[in-house]
């Protein structure tokens, strides 16, 4: 893992940065039941059809949040109607696409309960061998969805993002990872390889890492996860988020914010964004200040996105293309 030890070197001025996505964009279909469900029957739901994805959830938030960088995503894509409306949308976001191959566009259904959390069911495609060299051409900061190193192309991907040039930071996000022994050996063994300086995970996330039905503490899931990457960061909702970082740990308390979940789907994707974001506004390795501001930000960006509907659905304050 290239070495990287905390301080307060690195801290330069905001600079442009020209981010790259690596995973999925899927068409999301979230269905919110509006009364008890009955086999065979019909009962009214909240249906909304909308553009999704782990890693587009991510390249859309970063786009949105300044002028200061570039954003492309590398994804799979096809040639059918779904693909098309997805194009749509990302053009209009400013998110450059890097499209590879696919024999359809991905696809995801959303259950959404009466507390805004959510069961997806997936229709995701695999990354060919290609998408690594389209995510690191020219980019300074590479962010790789857990679910494209889960896809059985996984081995030549971590290969290949661990054999980036040394001025390319590298963020993985979770993926639910199933705790299933023999995937999270070959999870764990393919972040080894792909030597991320930040891996960021839901706190169930980090238990299947850990082999856990019932999850641990954020501050503890990080610190017992903490050889996976430089930062290794453990969000945990409405309960904040924990991250250890040469040997300390860090805590990011609740954000405080007020209102009703709507629907979870995505708050962990701007978490994410918006810690990246920050942690790239200056050299790596970031100090302790940076580190707990970005984890700040992720925690009030992730609060705001699970009181909108949609993966992706837009906050007040988040910047707009315009015409």
């Amino acid at each position: 893992m290239r070495a990287s030890l905390p301080g307060g070197h690195g801290e330069a001025s905001p600079r442009l940065t020209r981010f790259a996505v690596l995973g999925d964009y899927t068409l999301d279909i979230a269905i919110a039941p509006q009364a008890r469900r009955r086999h065979g029957g019909d009962v009214p739901a909240w249906i909304r059809l909308g553009p999704g994805g782990q890693a587009a959830n991510v390249a859309v938030r970063l786009a949105r949040m300044s002028g200061r960088s570039s954003v492309r995503l590398v994804a799979p894509m096809a040639d059918d109607l779904a693909g098309r409306l997805l194009r749509e949308a990302l053009a209009a976001e400013g998110v450059e696409l890097a499209p590879l191959p696919a024999a359809r566009s991905s696809a995801v259904a959303i259950i959404v309960d009466a507390t805004g959390e959510r069961t997806m069911l997936s229709d995701r495609q695999s990354l060919p061998a290609a998408a690594a060299a389209a995510a690191l051409a020219g980019a300074d900061w590479v962010h790789c969805s857990g679910y494209a190193l889960l896809d059985e192309t996984g081995d030549a991907l971590a290969a290949a993002l661990g054999e980036r040039p040394a001025s390319i930071t590298l963020s993985v996000g979770g993926g639910s990872v199933p705790p299933e022994p023999p995937r999270v050996e070959r999870f764990t063994a393919r972040l080894r390889t792909a030597a991320p300086q930040i891996c960021l995970l839901s706190r169930d996330e980090a238990a299947g890492m850990l082999g856990r039905s019932t999850p641990p503490p954020a501050r503890r899931a990080a610190a017992l996860l903490a050889g996976l990457a430089d930062v290794v960061v453990v969000t945990d909702g409405a309960r904040g988020s924990a991250a250890t970082f040469g040997g300390r740990t860090f805590v990011a308390p609740p954000n405080g914010a007020v209102g009703r979940v709507v629907d979870a789907t995505g708050a962990g994707d701007a978490y994410a964004a918006a810690t990246i974001a920050r942690l790239a506004s200056g050299g790596w390795p970031p100090s302790a200040a940076r580190l707990e501001r970005a984890m700040a930000s992720g925690a009030r960006l992730g609060a705001r996105v699970a009181r909108v509907a949609g993966a992706q659905g837009r906050v007040t304050g988040e910047r707009r293309i315009t015409a």
